[in-house]
């Protein structure tokens, strides 16, 4: 495996990606590591295939071994031995804009990234310790809180509780847009040369603002997909992006690796004011994100047609920046007394960003005098 990543650090990727996954299957809370729940031999077929999946064990023949092992510290020693003859990480999408899809990101882009990365933090200051309050079987989890720190040589805890621990100067605090609302609001004054990084999704300004002017001493704004990686940053809300140092325009809508060979397409339309630098002109497909989760509306449209007693429907966004959620028109198939409690039923199951807070119910989804969808 990469000299940088430790069986301590498989270990609590291990942990964020079965939490996930036992959640998931069960559709209920993410278990408590301080004490391993019992899983049933069904549960632990699923998730010896997702480790299998996410650590790429079967490019080295080992991944069975994982059902004759009963603790998770033994699946740490297991993926922590095998990682050094595999090619990289899966990483999957959410699935909020269609079905989930797996991107391999290979050990060289990885380390490539997170050195760039690292570069760019280094221009404001020494980074003496990560606090990392993200997944880290997702892309910016591992890359922020796992490659980054482990390629620049420093250390790194987890923020498992509902707050940040006492912070010291240094500190690079990673977390995710919807938690950076929180402190926004929550958080009146941080130590002196704390520096933040947010992803998942572009900050609102606002957020940005309050948090510079509670004392944060810099915030680095992170635009890139689980497709891509990280591909470029800004500093401000106002300002431009500009590409990391592992990456280098090709065309308009396509970038490329240093070194590689392929076309990378770019998710959003950008104006590029020279080969460094850029603006978002917005996405290319109906994808919004809520909560720092990006959904397709379109899709969770379909998937509330899909229901027995829903004929039509229309999903749009309620507000703009941190307050944006879904909202719903719905036609029922008999009336909104019939359809009302299935929705609910099934919505119930989906995850938070995809949960319309909003339901409006009529005989026909509302149009103007030209016949085209308007808002409700």
């Amino acid at each position: 495996m990469p000299q940088w990543l430790s069986e301590a650090d498989c270990k609590a990727v291990l942990q964020s990606l079965l939490s996930a996954e036992l959640a998931a299957y069960r559709g209920t809370p993410a278990p408590d590591w301080h004490s391993p729940p019992a899983i049933d031999s069904l549960e632990r077929l699923h998730l010896a295939a997702c480790v299998n999946e996410f650590f790429c064990l079967h490019e080295t023949g080992v991944e069975d071994r994982l059902l004759m092992t009963q603790h998770v510290d033994d699946w740490a020693a297991l993926v922590a031995h095998a990682v050094s003859d595999t090619s990289g990480l899966t990483f999957r999408t959410s699935g909020s804009t269609g079905a989930p899809t797996a991107h391999l990101h290979r050990w060289d882009a990885i380390e490539a990234e997170a050195h760039a990365l690292a570069q760019r933090l280094a221009s404001r200051g020494a980074i003496n310790r990560v606090v990392r309050w993200l997944p880290l079987h997702h892309l910016y989890g591992f890359m922020l809180g796992v490659a980054l720190p482990g390629v620049a040589g420093v250390p790194r805890i987890s923020v498992d509780a509902a707050a940040l621990p006492s912070l010291s100067p240094g500190d690079l605090v990673v977390t995710v847009p919807p938690r950076w609302d929180y402190l926004a609001v929550s958080r009146r004054a941080w130590p002196d040369a704390v520096v933040g990084v947010s992803s998942t999704a572009p900050l609102a300004a606002e957020t940005s603002q309050a948090l510079l002017a509670s004392g944060l001493s810099e915030l680095l704004d992170i635009y890139g997909s689980t497709e891509t990686g990280g591909v470029a940053t800004r500093w401000h809300p106002e300002s431009t992006y500009q590409l990391l140092a592992h990456w280098q325009r090709l065309d308009a809508h396509h970038i490329q690796r240093l070194g590689g060979q392929t076309a990378t397409p770019l998710l959003d339309h950008t104006h590029w004011l020279d080969d460094d630098t850029f603006t978002l002109q917005g996405r290319h497909d109906d994808v919004v994100a809520i909560g720092g989760v990006n959904v397709s509306p379109g899709h969770v449209a379909e998937r509330l047609r899909g229901l027995e007693s829903v004929a039509d429907c229309a999903v749009r966004t309620t507000a703009t920046s941190a307050k944006r959620r879904l909202k719903a028109f719905v036609v029922p198939v008999e009336s909104e007394q019939h359809t009302a409690p299935e929705i609910a039923q099934a919505i119930s199951q989906w995850p938070a960003a995809e949960r319309p807070v909003a339901i409006t119910y009529g005989d026909a989804l509302p149009t103007n005098a030209m016949g085209k969808l308007k808002d409700w």
